[in-house]
């Protein structure tokens, strides 16, 4: 006899006996693959295989677009996916990252690198799930995350709201995995251009952008970064948050892919007058003011296209993009049009599960 699944498919009936009693051969994982672990979406997971056969070049598949911390039903926070060699490396890990990661066919399993570009919450905030759900895959793989300094704390502290969970879940279940062994954070220490990461695959380097005003990090040890990362046949560059920065073009020099963040001409207009008329004037310690001065506008990421030499511009981390609260989305040509006044390269305005 048998019952639907969560995913809608037929499934073997299994009793909690059964589970924990280490019966899960003789009954078939692919049966549980939705519970233990597996790809909920096999059609996607088996596009995902197909395009990224043995041979084929490395992929960015972008996963959250949105300029955050904003939630809506149309883009995600920001993260994105190198692919290469059929491994995945993730890069950023907004809200939403998870289900996204799950939409593209890609495997928490496979994941074993992270890198976080700024501590800010719609870059962080799927962290502690990541963290637990991959834990309960069978079995859990390792995965270290790279960041500026906190990642290595924020790390610390996904394992602690776990604690409960990984808990209860080891006692009732039978589980094993211990977590804190699984899973940490290294803070990495960049200034100019500097190589963070290196296997087989790949090697990262990293700068620090200008996301951060000098007067905000003297006040603290928080940074910015922005990485390259260099296969065989491709490179791509994620600016993260930034303003324009001379250290960011340095690191693009002659790249492949250069994903950047980008505000529409218009709203970044918009902010400007609202910065302005605020009491006291144009405060720097103001949201509205602390967007126009550590982002991108179109014109920006032009200019450091063009001066960096890139070959393509992927536009990401979108500002409207799709806000509710100003109008929804615009149309790509109005991004594409502050980027054209400095650069004549190939440019795509990024969407989630776009795959390049």
């Amino acid at each position: 006899m048998t019952k639907g699944r969560p995913d809608g498919t037929a499934g073997a009936r299994l009793t909690r006996r059964q589970l924990i009693g280490g019966t899960l051969t003789a009954v078939g994982t692919s049966a549980l693959a939705p519970w233990i672990g597996g790809p909920v979406s096999t059609t996607l997971a088996a596009q995902a295989a197909t395009s990224q056969s043995a041979g084929s070049s490395t992929q960015l598949v972008l996963l959250g677009t949105q300029g955050g911390p904003i939630i809506n039903l149309q883009r995600g926070e920001t993260a994105s996916a190198v692919v290469t060699a059929n491994v995945p490396y993730l890069v950023d890990c907004g809200y939403g990252t998870l289900r996204a990661l799950t939409q593209a066919g890609l495997r928490l399993n496979d994941i074993s690198a992270a890198f976080i570009t700024h501590l800010h919450d719609d870059h962080t905030s799927d962290i502690p799930a990541l963290l637990s759900h991959k834990w309960a895959t069978n079995p859990p793989g390792p995965l270290t995350v790279y960041g500026p300094f906190g990642t290595a704390a924020t790390i610390e502290g996904a394992i602690a709201f776990a604690k409960a969970n990984t808990e209860i879940r080891t006692v009732d279940e039978g589980r094993t995995a211990k977590i804190d062994a699984l899973f940490k954070g290294k803070d990495l220490v960049v200034d100019r251009v500097t190589e963070v990461f290196r296997d087989e695959h790949m090697t990262v380097r990293a700068v620090q952008n200008t996301h951060f005003p000098e007067r905000a990090k003297a006040k603290m040890s928080y940074r910015s970064l922005a990485y390259r990362f260099t296969m065989p046949d491709r490179s791509i560059v994620f600016s993260g948050d930034t303003a324009y920065s001379p250290d960011l073009v340095e690191l693009a020099r002659d790249a492949d892919v250069f994903v950047c963040e980008a505000i529409d001409t218009a709203v970044y207009a918009e902010l400007l007058k609202a910065a302005e008329a605020e009491p006291g004037g144009l405060r720097v310690d103001s949201v509205p003011h602390h967007i126009i001065e550590t982002h991108s506008t179109t014109e920006d990421v032009g200019k450091m296209a063009s001066e960096a030499r890139v070959k393509m511009v992927v536009l990401n981390h979108l500002v409207p993009g799709s806000n509710p609260a100003r109008g929804g989305p615009i149309p790509d040509e109005r991004y594409i049009a502050g980027v054209r006044r400095h650069f004549s390269g190939r440019v795509v305005v990024g969407n989630d599960q776009m795959r390049l």
